[in-house]
Parts: structure tokens; C-alpha cells; sequence
């Protein structure tokens, strides 16, 4: 986790002051940053978007020429075309889609994206190095963008993508897979917004920022690794209600009966005394 000095225009400690100039950082600089490398044809959001879009639209197909079918003919009609090859044409279709659109995915290459979760929320920007007109085409760009890296002098030019960005009041819905240490935000509950790759390094400091900004929020789905446990009310006592004064006035007479019994008894032992004294005169 790191902090954004706007004095110094880097990336510092996190702390209260910045340790190069000592400027004040305030609450909000703390933020974690981080790169990671990813090849679609080889990253399970990447099929997990387009099977998504695929199997909905196959079944929608399939059911359509049923109900097309059953109200021109009846369930005879419907019989006979499940048991006709309509069925395995659909998945024969289905498997030579599939098929095109892992072709694509190979021809993307690799691709670089940058995260970043700070206090407004997560930041996804995506990345093409060394870009080449086949692999836009394959991610269904426009090869004339290619004049955006021309005019870079880094030894490999590096193409903008995307971008991304999701605000904390919008999240619904957080999983972790820890296994692949990615951290999915949902937005409804029932849609994938965004897919935080995190490294071994960053995933801690993701959590942290994950728990401060979401934890106490009860109406967000969170796994309970990520609440912040809520604290303990304070009881209020309740004020006793005092004595009625019945019986306020029967203790008060019985305090001064025995305060009068008190000096009674004094009062004889002092007469007692001063008989024993003359007596002994």
C-alpha cells in the first residue's frame, strides 16, 4: 500500500506527512497499485464473459423454434424435431463459435492491466504492448489506432484499451477466490462488474481497503472474512423510582424513634454514673 504525494507527484509511505517534502497526505492518499500480465486466451473471466453471453443466446434460439414449432403443429411437431438433427446442428454450432472465439482470444496476445483501489473505488485499465493491427482486429479494434503508438519513444510501444471504474456506493456484492487471488466485485448483486486480479503482495492491502470502505455496510453481501463486527450497544439504565411516601414518612418516624431511643439510653447512664460517683464519696 502506498500514498500520492501531490507536492512531490510520487508515490511515498503511507503516513500521516509525506517522508521527502513533509507535506500533510490526509486520510483519503492511501491506495494500492499494482500490474499484472494476463493473456485472454488463457484467463477464465475472459470465457467466463463470453459463455455468459453465449449459452443465454443458444437457449433462447432453442426454446424460440420449440414454441415456433409447437404452435404450428402441436407436440407432435415438437417430438419430431427433437428427435430430427436440429439439436446436434445447434451444438455443432455452438462448438464452431466456440472455436472462433478461441481463435480470437489467441490472437490477442498478452495484454497488461493496471489496478488501483483507493477511497473512490476500483480502477481497471487495460493495456496492449507492442501492438500490431492483427491484434486489434482480434479484440475487434479499429487498426487505425495504431497511430496512438507511433508517435511513442519507448522501445515497445504500449496501447491504451480500456478503462474501467467502480465506485464503492454501486458495489453489491463481493466474492474471493482465493486460489487465484482475485477478488470479484458485483454491481447488481446477480453481475460481475469487475475482476481484481491481485498479486501475493497486494492481496492483504485489497482486503484492508475492502473491510474499511465496505465492512460495517449491513445491506452489501460480503464474505465473512470482510465484516466488520458491529459494537456492542450501551444499555441504558433505567432511573429507579424512589420510595412512595407512605413509605418515605414510615422511615423517617422510625429514624427518629431511634434516634430518641439513643438519647434515652445515654441519658441513664449518665444519671447511673454520677450515682456510683457519690456513692463512692
Amino acid at each position: 500500500m502506498t500514498a500520492f504525494c501531490k507536492k512531490c507527484g510520487r508515490e511515498v509511505a503511507p503516513g500521516e506527512v509525506c517522508p521527502i517534502c513533509g507535506t500533510r497526505l490526509g486520510k483519503n492518499a492511501a491506495h494500492a497499485a499494482w500490474c499484472v500480465e494476463c493473456r485472454p486466451v488463457a484467463d477464465w473471466m475472459s470465457w467466463n464473459a463470453v459463455m455468459r453471453l453465449l449459452l443465454p443466446a443458444t437457449l433462447a434460439v432453442l426454446l424460440l423454434v420449440l414454441l415456433l414449432e409447437g404452435l404450428s403443429g402441436g407436440a407432435a411437431a415438437v417430438e419430431k424435431l427433437l428427435l430430427s438433427g436440429f439439436p446436434v446442428v445447434l451444438l455443432i454450432l455452438l462448438g464452431t463459435v466456440l472455436a472462433v472465439v478461441f481463435a480470437a482470444l489467441a490472437l490477442q496476445g498478452r495484454e497488461l492491466a493496471d489496478y488501483i483501489v483507493d477511497n473512490r473505488g476500483i480502477h481497471e485499465i487495460r493495456y496492449l504492448p507492442d501492438p500490431t493491427p492483427l491484434k486489434l482486429l482480434a479484440r475487434l479494434k479499429s487498426p487505425a489506432r495504431m497511430k496512438e503508438a507511433a508517435g511513442q519513444d519507448a522501445s515497445v510501444p504500449v496501447l491504451r484499451l480500456s478503462e474501467k471504474h467502480l465506485a464503492w456506493k454501486d458495489v453489491a456484492r463481493v466474492q474471493l477466490w482465493p486460489e487465484k487471488c482475485t477478488v470479484l466485485f458485483y454491481a447488481p448483486a446477480r453481475w460481475l462488474r469487475s475482476a481484481v486480479v491481485c498479486t501475493p503482495f497486494t492481496w492483504d492491502d485489497v482486503m484492508e481497503l475492502t473491510r474499511n470502505k465496505l465492512g460495517k455496510k449491513r445491506k452489501i453481501l460480503l464474505p465473512q472474512s470482510l465484516v466488520v463486527p458491529a459494537a456492542p450497544k450501551a444499555r441504558r439504565q433505567k432511573p429507579q423510582a424512589g420510595p412512595a411516601p407512605e413509605v418515605e414518612e414510615a422511615l423517617e418516624q422510625l429514624r427518629m424513634e431511634e434516634m430518641m431511643s439513643e438519647a434515652s439510653g445515654v441519658s441513664a447512664d449518665g444519671r447511673e454514673n454520677g450515682q456510683d460517683a457519690g456513692y463512692t464519696e
